[in-house]
């Protein structure tokens, strides 16, 4: 899978099984930062061990943390969110869906069903309704969850988180700076300037 990297655009890079990924791209298009999208499903070998939470005091702590994110956002979060599915699948629907134009409404309604209603996105019946909700064939998003040159696609982007040094979700790249967490930007007289909230 071919990404251009234009100085002047916003790459993020998301996952739609972190809560994070979710409050970041929420604040970033309050900012009206539309951001150019990577899935970051596959994980470099190398990193895989530094993304595994093993840690359950640590994971309590993260759902802390994300419920607080959620409030400021005035987004409810579930109780428990779902178990993990087969996010390659996933996040191959979006992939096809995004080709289309409705990638970002695609992306908005999984999180919501994840993260708000607490639904199996992976499920086939959710992603027929998310697909029929903002008016796309449901069949391009489900031929695409078992396609496998798609898969080979995502497996294909480890090579540019490599490159630019990608290790967890949200992280937006702008003019070659990685910015992890939530990317603001702030106005001047002089022009728009980057910066990060960790929230």
């Amino acid at each position: 899978m071919d990404i251009d990297i234009n100085d002047n655009e916003v790459l993020c890079f998301f996952n739609f099984r972190s809560p994070y990924a979710y409050v970041g791209i929420k604040k970033a298009l309050e900012l009206d930062i539309t951001p150019k999208f990577v899935p970051f499903c596959y994980v470099p070998k190398e990193i895989l061990e530094a993304v595994t939470l093993n840690n359950p005091y640590k994971r309590d702590y993260l759902m802390e943390d994300c419920r607080r994110l959620f409030n400021e956002l005035n987004i409810d979060l579930v109780n428990e969110i779902p178990a993990d599915c087969n996010w390659p699948s996933v996040h191959a629907a979006w992939s096809e869906v995004n080709k289309e134009g409705k990638g970002l409404d695609f992306m908005l309604k999984i999180f919501e069903a994840r993260f708000k209603k607490g639904l199996n996105v992976g499920d086939k019946s959710i992603i027929t309704n998310i697909c029929n909700e903002i008016e796309i064939s449901p069949k391009l998003a489900l031929s695409a969850m078992d396609n496998e040159d798609i898969d080979k696609d995502l497996k294909s982007l480890t090579k540019l988180m490599r490159e630019l040094k990608v290790f967890g979700v949200p992280t937006f790249i702008y003019k070659k700076e990685r910015f992890w967490g939530c990317l603001l930007y702030t106005s001047d007289a002089a022009d728009d300037t980057p910066c990060v909230d960790l929230g």
